[in-house]
């Protein structure tokens, strides 16, 4: 049988590392669209990026609303919010820089979004007329909790061949 020239040895260390870097991508992209959802939340711009994270978002939108209802602007449940959000956001780059070498970072990142995710679902069950509207949210916190766990097997795998070489 002959191997089709595109075909990846999905056993080798070039293929694991392709996983682990996807993984760390997908982190980095979630922590710069969250930022960026909740800066637009904040100018009140009409716009979301689905492939972030939905704890601080819908936090920091709780947070404006119950500052709407209580002084008319901004005040100190926001500021609370956002820094909660800049708190996390810190640990989901610190599991980015730090799940290049270390693979437990990694699976500090996919238990931190895998709460996210919950989070998401009980939102759209619950507070949201239909879990429809989070459909496409939804969907990508599925890809990338499934790009998590490809880096987090992958960085184990990793792991264990570099421990039994030396």
């Amino acid at each position: 049988m002959r191997k089709n020239a595109n075909s990846v040895d999905k056993n080798s260390p070039e293929y694991w590392a392709k996983m682990i870097a996807g993984g760390r991508y997908s982190l980095l992209l979630i922590v710069v669209l969250t930022v960026v959802n909740i800066v637009l939340l904040l100018v009140e711009a009409d716009r979301y990026f689905v492939f972030s994270a939905s704890f601080p978002y819908y936090l920091t939108a709780f947070a404006m609303g119950m500052d709407e209802a209580l002084s008319g602007g901004i005040g100190i449940c926001t500021i609370i919010a956002l820094v909660i959000g800049v708190l996390l956001m810190g640990v989901y780059m610190l599991c980015w820089a730090l799940g290049k070498n270390k693979p437990g970072w990694l699976t500090a990142a996919l238990v931190l979004f895998s709460l996210d995710t919950v989070v998401l679902l009980v939102i759209s069950f619950t507070l949201i007329d239909s879990p429809l509207l989070n459909l496409m949210d939804i969907i990508f916190h599925a890809l990338a909790i499934y790009e998590l766990v490809m880096a987090v097997i992958c960085a184990g795998k990793l792991k264990r061949q570099t421990a039994a070489e030396t």
